[in-house]
């Protein structure tokens, strides 16, 4: 990995080169949207635009074919590295991927209008089958089904987003500024006044009828983020080494709802009373 963002920092035909090959082939756009990021943090938006622009080329065309997903990561991973270019503050990106993540969910919410059908019309037909084998009868309400889809698809392509703009920032870091990354990532926590914002955004989106399933994992973004970042940061402070982290992720996979959860309750907390403060360095 270290070889690649050392290519892409060569300057803009090779940044420009491996984007674009990295986005022509199957599930590796992630690598180009990483591609566009670096050049953003390092050389500022008129360069990144440069890269994006050339990676629109074939993430226009898997658009065309159906699949949009790459150019609507590689647009919003460059939003997100201006942002945080501009700002050098985790806590904010994570409350602009927001809006990004919102703009990106209406987008898919138009082009994949007939995919999201498709895919109700047979789970209402897998239901009706398990229903008539059981003798049992099954109501889908496909609205509230839609809105599922809906939410994690946006919520889906939103952390991958993030994901790909925290890849580009540890090739940046690696080359230009050993341990600069980590630090931020270790000291990241959401202030109280953004966790109140938030709150006040679960609340709203209840009680005004907002279609709060769709957005619900959206909003919670920003906290599961910050969890993790509590978990790197804490497990560090105490010099407890890479099995504890390997641990921490395996329960993602296996028990991850329960996981998820807990993150969100301890980076609400942390937001008031700073638990890696109250954790005393293993030296």
């Amino acid at each position: 990995m270290r070889a690649l963002a050392e290519l892409v920092m060569k300057g803009r035909k090779q940044a420009a080169f491996v984007a674009v090959i990295a986005a022509l082939l199957p599930l590796l756009y992630w690598v180009s949207a990483a591609a566009i990021a670096l050049v953003t943090l390092r050389k500022g938006p008129q360069d990144g635009a440069g890269v994006l622009v050339w990676a629109f080329l074939p993430a226009g065309a898997w658009a065309y074919s159906g699949d949009p997903t790459p150019l609507a990561v590689m647009v919003g991973v460059f939003l997100l590295a201006v942002a945080l270019r501009k700002t050098a503050n985790w806590s904010t990106v994570l409350i602009i991927a927001l809006p990004v993540g919102a703009s990106v969910g209406l987008a898919l919410e138009t082009v994949l209008d007939g995919l999201l059908g498709q895919v109700i019309e047979a789970t209402e037909k897998f239901l009706s089958q398990s229903a008539s084998q059981a003798s049992e009868s099954i109501t889908l309400d496909k609205e509230r089904l839609r809105s599922l889809l809906l939410g994690g698809l946006t919520s889906v392509h939103t952390a991958i987003m993030l994901v790909c703009l925290i890849l580009a920032r540890s090739w940046q870091s690696g080359l230009f500024n050993p341990g600069g990354f980590q630090k931020e990532f270790h000291s990241l926590k959401l202030p109280m006044r953004t966790t109140g914002v938030l709150v006040i955004m679960l609340l709203l989106s209840s009680q005004l009828e907002l279609d709060f399933m769709r957005w619900l994992p959206l909003l919670l973004l920003p906290w599961i983020f910050a969890g993790f970042a509590l978990v790197h940061g804490s497990l560090a402070k105490r010099d407890l080494g890479r099995s504890w982290l390997i641990v921490f992720y395996l329960s993602v996979v296996f028990i991850g709802p329960y996981v998820i959860t807990l993150l969100v309750i301890a980076a609400v907390i942390d937001s008031f009373v700073d638990i890696r403060a109250r954790i005393p360095a293993k030296n």
